[in-house]
């Protein structure tokens, strides 16, 4: 039908062609151990993090982070076998899948993230690191109703709305200096170590997409349609900004660790580069007959206004981190992260996750984690490394909802690899 059609290119086709990525490059090790990593960070892999981890004394003097790449796909709706089983066979779709079908979406719609991130390339050498990456973060967020019309047709006298549909993109290049300083000797005699860290960053506007207003209805019965949409869509391509993180970090009486830091305690972007408002009408112009959408006689505006510059805040959190050495070859660790504001996709919801680093071998550890709270409720970490001194491979994996291969709603991965000197 022209009028799905046009109504779900017009909120998708915003966000599903292009990349986006996360709000801070999860490495391997932090993915695997569901983010309760952050008191045990080494080097390079404070980037997202505490940087007040920076003036730790390692059994290493400098670290070449070679790469680190993140991929995740997620929604809140439905897993790979029931996209199979539902869109690819070409079977017609009977009363009781469509009822699956709908039953699977939340009343709040069906919310989706395609993020990748990557770490270009980073340098450290204690206290000091250099990391060139790319940031960011993207969801979308469809209301139910949106399915409901396609899925149901004009069984009933009904209205679907499409207020309140949501989302947001946006990636930039980052130049992030980090540097840590002990301060032990200011502290309490109880704390072996103690230091404060501090990192800034110089962000590249890449890209920025919203959707700053969507309504619109459909009124169906037995042999008629009314319809009305109207999207706003603000974009920019290109801009400048800076970020800065806080972070304290303290060793206590040997076997703790304990961490707080504030990602984007300040922080920015200035949109700057060819902004514009596209702004889509639709509205049919009378009450419509079913048997000829063909001959539907509607009016469809598409236009697109230039705007001035515009600043978004970045996501700014929160992390309390503790870690305790239980035995020479065991780390327990955990973190609590809080978002601070909503911008730029930023989740609010608190999160709380527990996890392991254990080391059967000096160069296998093996890693795992849960978490609970956020988006995605409950998620499930697992991972392994090759640790051969001067050379490290890092492999890590978030399952987002307890389910496992054609079962997930999700595919969470990262992969990193160091050397170290």
């Amino acid at each position: 039908m022209r009028l799905v059609r046009l109504l779900f290119i017009t909120i998708l086709i915003i966000f599903t062609y292009r990349q986006l990525y996360t709000q801070s490059v999860f490495d391997a090790k932090r993915l695997s151990m569901a983010g309760s990593s952050y008191a045990i960070d080494e080097g390079n892999e404070y980037f997202g993090g505490n940087p007040a981890t920076l003036a730790q004394k390692r059994a290493f003097n400098f670290e070449l982070h070679l790469a680190s790449a993140h991929f995740m796909v997620n929604n809140n709706s439905y897993t790979i076998e029931e996209y199979d089983r539902y869109f690819t066979t070409g079977d017609s779709l009977s009363r009781q899948d469509i009822d699956n079908l709908l039953g699977s979406i939340p009343e709040t719609g069906l919310r989706s993230q395609v993020n990748l991130g990557a770490k270009a390339l980073s340098f450290y050498t204690r206290p000091f690191s250099l990391t060139l990456g790319v940031i960011g973060n993207g969801y979308l967020n469809i209301p139910k109703d949106l399915f409901e019309f396609p899925l149901n047709g004009n069984i009933e006298v009904k209205e679907y709305s499409i207020d309140n549909a949501e989302g947001v993109a946006w990636t930039a290049g980052t130049i992030e200096f980090g540097i840590g300083y002990p301060i032990t000797q200011w502290t309490p005699s109880q704390f072996d170590f103690f230091s404060i860290g501090i990192s800034a960053k110089y962000l590249v506007g890449i890209e920025y997409a919203n959707i700053q207003k969507a309504s619109g209805h459909i009124i169906t019965a037995d042999d008629y349609l009314l319809a009305d949409a109207h999207i706003e869509t603000r974009r920019s391509y290109g801009g400048t900004g800076y970020g800065f993180d806080l972070g304290l970090l303290g060793v206590y009486e040997e076997n703790w660790t304990f961490s707080l830091h504030v990602n984007n305690i300040l922080g920015l972007i200035s949109w700057n580069k060819d902004n514009e408002l596209e702004i889509v009408d639709f509205l049919s112009d009378s009450l419509l007959n079913l048997g000829e959408l063909e001959d539907l006689a509607v009016v469809n505006e598409d236009t697109t206004l230039s705007i001035g510059n515009f600043r978004t805040n970045l996501p700014r959190t929160i992390i309390l981190a503790s870690a305790l050495q239980y035995q020479p070859n065991l780390k327990i660790t955990f973190a609590l992260r809080q978002g601070l504001n909503k911008s730029l996709g930023n989740i609010t919801k608190p999160i709380v996750s527990v996890g392991t680093e254990y080391r059967p071998t000096s160069f296998l550890p093996l890693r795992g984690g849960i978490a609970i709270g956020g988006e995605s409720n409950f998620t499930l970490g697992l991972g392994l490394g090759i640790d051969l001194k001067y050379w490290q491979l890092n492999f890590g994996y978030l399952n987002h909802n307890f389910r496992w291969f054609r079962g997930s709603r999700s595919i969470d991965l990262a992969l990193n690899t160091l050397f170290r000197f």
